[in-house]
């Protein structure tokens, strides 16, 4: 698991609304909806969320579970990312 994976805890989302971090031309984004206990999640490449053409996204709940799944999911996205 990429070491900024690893990190990622539902603890860790109570800093703010919306985080984005990037890999090199690998990039996420995480938007937490607090009232559904919901973190949706985006992958996409070389431009900012808002103008990417290559954005693929899903939602997970906001629990242990979730951020286990949001985190294979992430390391899934990024090695079918590496390997293009």
């Amino acid at each position: 698991m990429h070491p900024q994976f690893d990190v990622l805890t539902p603890h860790w989302f109570n800093r703010a609304f919306v985080y984005t971090g990037s890999i090199g031309d690998f990039r996420y984004r995480f938007a937490t909806d607090k009232d559904n206990k919901q973190l949706h999640a985006a992958v996409y490449s070389m431009y900012c969320y808002e103008v990417a053409t290559d954005v693929r996204e899903q939602d997970f709940s906001w629990d242990n579970e979730g951020v286990e799944q949001l985190k294979q999911w992430l390391q899934k996205e990024y090695d079918t990312f590496c390997a293009k």
